[in-house]
């Protein structure tokens, strides 16, 4: 009996790994372990004696964005109680289980991390009525090679969804439990087919659970389209992978947009004539961010696009950048439903 006892206390215990979120080794609720999936996620990436610090190492994984992560899992709920039981590719692994956490996992300049994909407030926790800060503005002006795909029908067929999840119960069994849900706001979403996301081999967490389930019924419903493009190393300065920039371009709207530049004599260079009344939104080269004024008393030296109140602005978040075999950089973003 002494044994047994022994040996539970040494399961409860868990595997010591470095805990990001608080100061020390161990995390909450017990002392040891984590069910935090930053936190587990900078172990197996850093780790020698269980993970793959040998290959990656601490040096590749940018540990700052992960505590961040680990920070937001514990305020907004979201945890992993999981078990790895066989070998696996560890960066598909990561991809797929972040996206239960509702965080990107990413690697910008070199490093691996993960940052929410939702926006939060000051203290970490999901707030929908903050938007996001848009870094860049792409016109036809600073593009070319613009490429549009849009999404079938059947893969934005709106569905209800099943979640099911683990309740937990110390020193006892665990119970399987499900959640159903359906947007409100969609006509005749009683009559929707079912799509079941069984997350109860690693979710604990009922908030997680109905969180997934609405991101996942309003991604399916609202993301319709991505884009790719080309540019030149200057206009991305800033802009990372999971950041979100703005396009306007004639290809892809049905009313014109008037873009152009204003040098830095305040010269206006434009293909269509434009007043200094007119309101616009611009960007200064070198800086993150896109504003907003008129054109008469904006800055030199900048890109502008006129607001059109009749034609959608398009945001979009970034998915990848990389060099092509022109020197240009090739970007590629998903259509983000800010609103």
């Amino acid at each position: 009996k002494k044994k047994k006892n022994s040996f539970l206390h040494i399961l409860k215990k868990g595997i010591k790994i470095e805990k990001l979120h608080n100061t020390g080794i161990g995390p909450h609720p017990l002392k040891n372990a984590s069910n935090l999936f930053p936190e587990i996620t900078y172990a197996l990436l850093t780790s020698t004696e269980i993970g793959s610090g040998k290959l990656i190492g601490v040096d590749s994984v940018d540990k700052q964005a992960m505590a961040d992560a680990a920070k937001f899992c514990q305020v907004n709920e979201f945890f992993w109680d999981g078990i790895i039981s066989s070998r696996l590719n560890l960066r598909d692994f990561i991809f797929e289980h972040a996206g239960y956490c509702l965080l990107d996992f990413t690697i910008i300049g070199g490093q691996f991390s993960l940052k929410p994909s939702v926006q939060v407030n000051s203290e970490s926790k999901i707030d929908k009525t903050i938007k996001p800060f848009v870094k860049c503005l792409f016109t036809d002006g600073n593009i070319n090679d613009l490429q549009v795909s849009f999404l079938s029908p059947e893969e934005r067929q709106a569905f209800k969804a099943v979640v099911l999840y683990r309740e937990e119960k110390v020193n006892g069994f665990p119970e399987t439990k499900s959640l159903l849900i359906r947007e409100n706001d969609v006509n005749g979403s009683d009559d929707l087919p079912i799509e079941t996301f069984d997350l109860s081999g690693f979710c604990t967490s009922r908030i997680q659970a109905k969180y997934y389930a609405y991101f996942a019924l309003r991604a399916r419903r609202l993301i319709d389209h991505g884009i790719t493009f080309k540019t030149a190393p200057q206009y991305v300065k800033g802009l990372n992978p999971g950041d979100y920039f703005r396009l306007v371009s004639e290809a892809t709207h049905t009313s014109r947009f008037r873009n152009g530049a204003k040098t830095a004599n305040g010269t206006i260079v434009s293909k269509d004539p434009v007043s200094a009344s007119e309101e616009v939104f611009y960007w200064v080269p070198g800086t993150e961010g896109v504003l907003s004024g008129t054109l008469g008393s904006i800055p030199n030296g900048v890109l502008f696009t006129v607001k059109n109140t009749t034609t959608e602005n398009k945001i979009y978040k970034c998915e990848t950048i990389s060099y092509s075999e022109d020197g240009l950089l090739e970007l590629s973003g998903s259509y983000a439903p800010v609103e």
